[in-house]
């Protein structure tokens, strides 16, 4: 795979000064989201310090290959490019909103909320990860925060919206070979939806699962939103 030339393609710097953030509105395992200065729909993903995996890299490098493939959906916010920033390397990615601006919840904040049913959740479950299948695309971390729930308008239905946990996690032979090989990208697919399908229904069916109750968040809250309308990264 020719990352390099990818992430050239999407550099956003252009040899301007660097973007200062200044509104965190997530935190997670490895990385923080920042609201850009200039866009305020859109989210800067930069590094924890010491933290040595390129995730922005990864990520963006995998945004990449779909949209070569001509994979866009509203399940898949659009990786905008690498910018510089105050803080580091930084990838520019879309928030996930709502019509209204406001931000978009977790599908376990939309259950306990009561914004979704039981059978609703599951609904949107099947019909996710139907998308990943019929797509080909590759969920690396099945974790319940690398998902939100968008509620496009009042006569549109609900969807789950992926916000990380893509495509891999290591840049290694495994995911340059399926990346490669389009019968092993698709098969990787299928498989690693079926088993976050059987996960995630597992967990709603469970009214003692972490879906239900709350636990010590990593989060900074903003509104209720547990941090942020773009990423979640708790594992």
């Amino acid at each position: 795979m020719q990352m390099g030339t990818l992430e050239q393609r999407r550099d956003l710097t252009s040899g301007e000064a660097k973007l200062s953030l200044i509104e965190k509105i997530g935190v997670g395992n490895d990385r923080e989201v920042w609201r850009h200065p200039y866009r305020h729909t859109w989210g800067v993903k930069v590094a924890k310090p010491q933290h040595g995996r390129e995730q922005n890299a990864i990520d963006l490098h995998y945004s990449m290959h779909l949209e070569h493939l001509g994979i866009v959906s509203h399940h898949l916010p659009r990786a905008h490019g690498l910018v510089e920033t105050d803080r580091g390397t930084g990838l520019v990615i879309d928030l996930v909103l709502q019509p209204d601006g406001t931000t978009c919840p977790s599908l376990a904040q939309a259950l306990r909320r009561g914004l979704v049913s039981e059978l609703e959740a599951i609904g949107l479950v099947h019909e996710a990860c139907g998308w990943l299948e019929r797509s080909g695309v590759m969920l690396a971390d099945y974790g319940v925060h690398n998902f939100l729930v968008r509620f496009p308008s009042d006569s549109e239905r609900p969807h789950l919206v992926f916000i990380d946990g893509l495509g891999t996690r290591h840049l290694d032979f495994k995911y340059w070979a399926r990346c490669t090989f389009t019968a092993l990208e698709r098969w990787t697919a299928r498989q690693k939806a079926h088993a976050f399908r059987d996960k995630t229904l597992s967990l709603i069916n469970d009214r003692s699962s972490k879906l239900w109750h709350s636990k010590k968040s990593l989060h900074i809250p903003l509104g209720r939103s547990e941090g942020a309308a773009c990423m979640t990264e708790q594992r």
